[in-house]
């Protein structure tokens, strides 16, 4: 898709304006970087990765996430969630984020209580994470949940590279 708008875009490019290339002209050209720039918060499932779940099969929920590029050490970075009920549907669902140690989550720790489900409907959510240094983390996520009046959690894992990784690890490769 990126390179689909890299290409898209470069041929656009200043060559002579003609009559034809008026202000309004112009204008209604320019609109569609607006609309792929505004729906960049909203990728598409496929273009997620799945969270690991802690148990196989399970309750009816799925957890995606994407990571635009690789943590830097002490810098904030956004992490999208995508938390998708299945049926048969939960009747709500609320998720809590946890870390280990080396990484903080300094934004969006939770994703409060979310009533009327639609199966394979996405309630989107953005975690905000601090590497702290260089390793390999993971984040957790807790996804509660009322089925039949019954509670259920499912857990999940979702893998943070920060910085280098263990850079140990990579020297020592053959």
């Amino acid at each position: 898709m990126a390179a689909g708008l890299v290409l898209g875009m470069s041929g656009c490019g200043s060559g002579d304006k003609t009559a034809a290339d008026s202000p309004a002209r112009v204008k209604a050209h320019k609109q569609p970087k607006v609309v792929v720039s505004a729906k960049s918060r909203e990728e598409d499932l496929g273009d997620m990765v799945a969270a690991v779940a802690a148990a196989k099969g399970g309750p009816p929920v799925e957890l995606k996430f994407s990571l635009p590029t690789r943590p830097e050490v002490g810098q904030v970075m956004e992490l999208d969630v995508a938390v998708v009920p299945r049926e048969p549907v939960p009747d709500s669902l609320s998720v809590s984020f946890q870390v280990a140690d080396g990484l903080d989550i300094v934004g969006g720790a939770a994703l409060e209580r979310v009533d009327k489900l639609v199966d394979g409907a996405p309630i989107r959510h953005v975690v905000k994470i601090l590497p702290k240094r260089d390793g390999i983390f993971a984040l957790t996520a807790v996804v509660s949940f009322a089925v039949s009046n019954q509670d259920w959690s499912r857990t999940f894992s979702i893998p943070v590279i920060a910085g280098e990784g263990l850079p140990e690890q990579v020297t020592k490769r053959p």
